[in-house]
């Protein structure tokens, strides 16, 4: 259960912290992109849009948080071999290898958008692939 609660708490708190740069992105990207001048029209509030943002991340950051807990717990009682810097190999090989797929294609197929996708996929390895394994080890939950 404390991977589950790991998994919720890293994907929080991803949450919390990618929203400002977020809604940022957006009103820059106003002037330029069709898109985000729907999305955030003149005029548009940035704390409002800062609002909708989070609460869409949290629902999603938070639910993959569950799952990616829920499969750790899978990993540690299968496989609970250390490794990669992290108290579980396996787990952390496994979401490196998803954040690879996820973004390099993206990050090579925009220009623009390469250092902000390759960025959030830093991030969001050290937060899901190194932390949330160790958050779950340091937990005071029963295992």
């Amino acid at each position: 259960m404390a991977e589950v609660m790991a998994g919720f708490v890293c994907g929080f708190a991803m949450s919390i912290a990618v929203t400002p740069a977020i809604a940022v992105a957006i009103v820059r990207a106003r002037t330029t992109s069709p898109l985000a001048a729907r999305l955030a029209p003149e005029g548009t509030n940035l704390l409002a849009l800062s609002v909708v943002i989070n609460m869409f991340l949290v629902l999603t950051l938070t639910a993959i948080g569950l799952l990616f807990g829920l499969m750790l717990h899978g990993v540690e009682e299968s496989n609970p071999e250390g490794g990669l810097g992290s108290p579980n190999r396996l787990f952390t090989a496994f979401i490196l290898f998803t954040i690879v797929i996820a973004v390099l294609p993206l990050a090579i197929a925009s220009a623009r958008l390469r250092w902000p996708l390759v960025a959030f996929g830093l991030f969001f390895a050290a937060t899901f692939a190194w932390f949330m394994p160790y958050l779950a080890s340091w937990s005071p939950i029963e295992q």
